[in-house]
């Protein structure tokens, strides 16, 4: 078969492009998140229950504790050969 990009360096270019569409797009998810959370603290007359939702929301989204193999599991680190 077939490499999809003969040439290292169109490989790894288009390896850097697709990884870094990817963290802009989870960045601007969690930049929406955060700055809607923001807004809806600075309301006075918002509903505490709302609050709240939003609240458990913004922890369960980014304050969750994972572990190291499950982020190297997510980088595909065992699936690549490491070149050093």
């Amino acid at each position: 078969m077939e490499p999809l990009f003969p040439d290292k360096r169109k490989a790894i270019t288009g390896e850097f492009f697709i990884s870094d569409s990817r963290l802009k797009n989870h960045s601007r998810k969690a930049f929406k998140k955060i700055s809607s959370w923001k807004a809806s603290a600075q309301l006075t007359d918002i509903d505490l229950h709302f609050h709240e939702q939003f609240e458990n929301l913004v922890r369960n989204s980014f304050f969750n504790l994972v572990s190291n193999s499950y982020v190297l599991s997510k980088e595909n680190f065992f699936e690549r050969p490491l070149n050093n």
